[in-house]
């Protein structure tokens, strides 16, 4: 629930798409990221008339006065009756953007407190009974679940909150649902890290024990790579991927056996529904495929709308296939890719639990379109990636821009992850990513929040696909991924004199993890020293990269940077 300070500068939406010429079928459905034109409601072929396509979250304006917000929500999107305690959020936050009125006519001796209780509104049952510093965030208080009964609706939650002296005369609410649902003992259950913004897996491999996954992998496709043989799925495991999103569904004929390899290798999947959205949402078709798919041991997620924002879909579209999904399976959560920088964001984000983002930098011009032989500026033109400038940072600036969205909604945030690019082609992308650039995208991306990788498309390049594979075996595994998704989000900082230098650090225990990233193409021969806002006494490890780090009074150091390194370094504070 951590609220990202505000950018200043915001982005308008610049068309994202790509030529009818070039379409594909993957895995029996036609269409796919890249293949036909997507353009976020603007012109983009020549000679169409200018015109503004609208859509834009702007930031809202500041109140004059900070605002108390208070915010509350379940530590976990579900939980089950496996499990006999529960935590809360709390959120007491001082805004100037959201909130009510806030008058500090406490006494001194009071500290500035917010008392409240939690309660299952239709019953008025107290479930804690607490108090919050004013502006702080993330306070968690735990419950017991005592005589709640488990079931397939959510309890809906209020929170009474005032301060403690009676003369000040305020009061707060806020509102969450309560998900507590009978524990399955087949297929899988998933839930989401409200605090830190990773998932959490059970099934039968894990002997329905909620583990902590970051999932890590590709959108894969079926007719092309998976269907040909079993061998192929567990070479695809064997690279180091923890998660795939096959690009087909069982709307588009038997797949019995393909899901059921999945299943044996203990493979997490998203349920790829995109076919549902192709003409309009297909209601019928998306119901029918829900019992097919949601008691199988490695559903990971449900995805609905690829890309519903550049497709200009209904704006209530996803919202509906998020809703009956909820309803039909309340164990699994649901995602969708944006493709769009800030176009309709609020609408077709508010039919997901996590959120990916598809910026695909790599090649491109992105001032003038080939394809269609037209520019590209605010609002006009078609240069395959939405408000880019053609730099690795367009990876970062996305997941940034996608935060401070949810912080000027005042929404809690819901998780980001990034959808990189492995390919090229099509009269936007004249190259590949190389290995160095992938790297960098990813370690980027997970600097700027992101909790998983889901890149397109496999089969890639030979050497895209060892590339992906060698930062899986990392990234998904301790002690790095022990950060990326134990902690709420990393802590940036910069590095005087090396703008082109992305550093953030996660604090766990007694422990940091640094993760450095080289966006210079030119290597760097100067000693770079990077003050950590934190006292470390040594180094732990180094999971990843070549960099001679060392720790020197307290301070990060290396004596040379090649152009794109990057790193992950752990040290002891």
């Amino acid at each position: 629930m951590t609220q990202r300070q505000a950018f200043t500068a915001f982005a308008v939406c610049v068309l994202s798409a790509s030529s009818a010429a070039a379409q594909t079928t993957i895995g029996g459905l036609s269409g796919s990221h890249t293949d036909i034109p997507r353009w976020c409601g603007k012109p983009y072929q020549s000679g169409s008339p200018n015109y503004d396509p609208g859509g834009m979250l702007m930031p809202p304006a500041p109140s004059p006065t900070p605002m108390l917000y208070v915010q509350i929500e379940p530590r976990y999107s579900i939980y089950d009756s496996s499990e006999t305690s529960g935590e809360f959020l709390v959120d007491a936050s001082l805004s100037y953007i959201h909130g009510e009125p806030y008058r500090n006519a406490t006494p001194s001796d009071d500290g500035g407190m917010l008392d409240f209780d939690i309660r299952i509104e239709d019953t008025d049952k107290l479930l804690v009974s607490d108090s919050v510093v004013v502006n702080s965030t993330d306070n968690q208080f735990s419950f017991d679940f005592g005589e709640l009964q488990p079931r397939l609706t959510p309890y809906s939650i209020v929170l009474y909150g005032a301060p403690p002296s009676s003369y000040a005369n305020q009061s707060y609410m806020a509102t969450t649902e309560l998900w507590y649902l009978p524990a399955k003992n087949n297929g899988s259950t998933v839930k989401v890290d409200n605090l830190n913004g990773g998932l959490s897996v059970a099934n039968n491999a894990t002997n329905y024990t909620f583990t902590p996954i970051l999932p890590f992998g590709f959108y894969t496709s079926c007719s092309g790579y998976l269907n040909y043989s079993l061998a192929n799925v567990t070479a695809y495991k064997d690279l180091g991927f923890n998660a795939i999103n096959p690009v087909c569904a069982f709307a588009d004929g038997n797949l019995d056996y393909l899901f059921d390899w999945m299943d044996a290798t203990n493979l997490w999947y998203q349920y790829d529904m995109r076919g549902t959205f192709s003409n309009g949402l297909n209601v019928t078709q998306l119901t029918e495929q829900i019992p097919l798919v949601k008691d199988r041991s490695n559903l990971l997620s449900w995805y609905t709308a690829d890309e519903p924002d550049g497709w200009q879909y209904a704006l209530n579209q996803t919202r509906i296939a998020y809703d009956i999904l909820k309803q039909q399976d309340p164990y699994h959560p649901t995602a969708l890719v944006l493709n769009c920088d800030n176009y309709y964001f609020e609408e077709y984000s508010s039919g997901a639990d996590y959120i990916m983002e598809d910026a695909y930098p790599i090649g491109i011009n992105p001032t003038y379109s080939q394809p269609w032989n037209t520019t590209c500026n605010e609002t006009y033109g078609d240069c395959g990636c939405d408000d880019c400038i053609g730099e690795l940072q367009d990876v970062s600036n996305r997941l940034d821009d996608l935060f401070d969205y949810q912080l000027w909604l005042g929404q809690p945030e819901k998780p980001l992850w990034a959808v990189l690019q492995a390919f090229s082609g099509e009269g936007y992308w004249s190259r590949d990513p190389t290995p160095e650039e992938t790297w960098a995208m990813m370690v980027l991306s997970f600097n700027h929040g992101a909790k998983g990788i889901m890149s397109w498309t496999y089969p890639t390049s030979e050497s895209l696909g060892e590339a992906h594979g060698a930062m899986a075996k990392i990234a998904t595994v301790s002690p790095v991924s022990t950060f990326l998704i134990g902690v709420p989000e990393a802590t940036r900082i910069t590095v005087p004199g090396h703008e082109l230098l992305d550093v953030a650090y996660w604090v766990l225990n007694k422990q940091i993890l640094v993760g450095v990233v080289n966006l210079d193409y030119v290597s760097q021969n100067s000693t770079i020293e990077i003050l950590l806002p934190v006292s470390v006494t040594g180094m732990a490890s180094q999971p990843w990269g070549s960099v001679g780090w060392v720790v020197t009074n307290g301070t990060l150091t290396a004596h040379e940077l090649t152009g794109l390194a990057t790193s992950f370094v752990v040290l002891d504070l």
